[in-house]
């Protein structure tokens, strides 16, 4: 097997072994020792390829960004190419079996915990946010007046988040597709109520 390509599946079982530690031991308790024994690699591995534990967490957190991404592209190729079509086509991706999955939930929420402390973390979730509220704008600006779009897509971006983390916290409380519904419900209202779009 070429260089390349042995280099990326041991990078990609490290990634998957992060996910697995952090799913059973937290974010705090996701030790080298633990992920190279996970992925069945040794610690020289990790730092081989990652210069450590922090390159090695911003790589497993941009895995589940470019997940996130992918599951936007996947859920939109689904759809007519219209503007609540997509704005929709986010929503559900947001809440995805792959998003929502307990290993997913879990690194999440220590990504977003750490990346209070840190700030190359931090920069990862900046990046998050505004792609997420850039799309919402670009498809709102489509179906209501320029001025009314921003403070929308800051509303929808607000309640993915917040049905999202409750989803997660709340143990069957509210399931992803009350949370889904909850959010296209808004985005109805909210075209409705700025031009009467439909």
């Amino acid at each position: 097997m070429a260089r390349l390509g042995v280099e990326s599946i041991r990078r990609q079982q490290l990634i998957n072994a992060t996910l697995k530690v952090i799913e059973e031991h937290g974010f705090q308790g996701a030790t080298i020792g633990k992920i190279a024994g996970a992925s069945e690699l040794s610690v020289g591995i990790v730092s081989h390829y990652f210069g450590g534990k922090q390159g090695l967490l911003e790589a497993t957190m941009r895995y589940l960004l470019s997940s996130l991404q992918n599951d936007v592209k996947t859920s939109m190729a689904g759809r007519p190419n219209a503007p609540r079509e997509c704005l929709m086509a986010i929503v559900d991706a947001n809440f995805s079996g792959v998003q929502t999955d307990a290993q997913s939930a879990k690194a999440w929420l220590g990504f977003w915990t750490q990346a209070m402390h840190n700030p190359d973390l931090m920069r990862l979730q900046r990046v998050n946010e505004r792609r997420l509220l850039s799309n919402l704008i670009f498809y709102l600006r489509q179906l209501m007046p320029a001025e009314q779009s921003r403070a929308t897509a800051q509303t929808i971006a607000a309640l993915i988040d917040g049905f999202w983390l409750r989803a997660a916290m709340s143990e069957g409380r509210i399931e992803p597709d009350q949370a889904v519904a909850l959010c296209k419900t808004y985005i109805d209202q909210a075209i409705h109520a700025n031009n009467g779009a439909s």
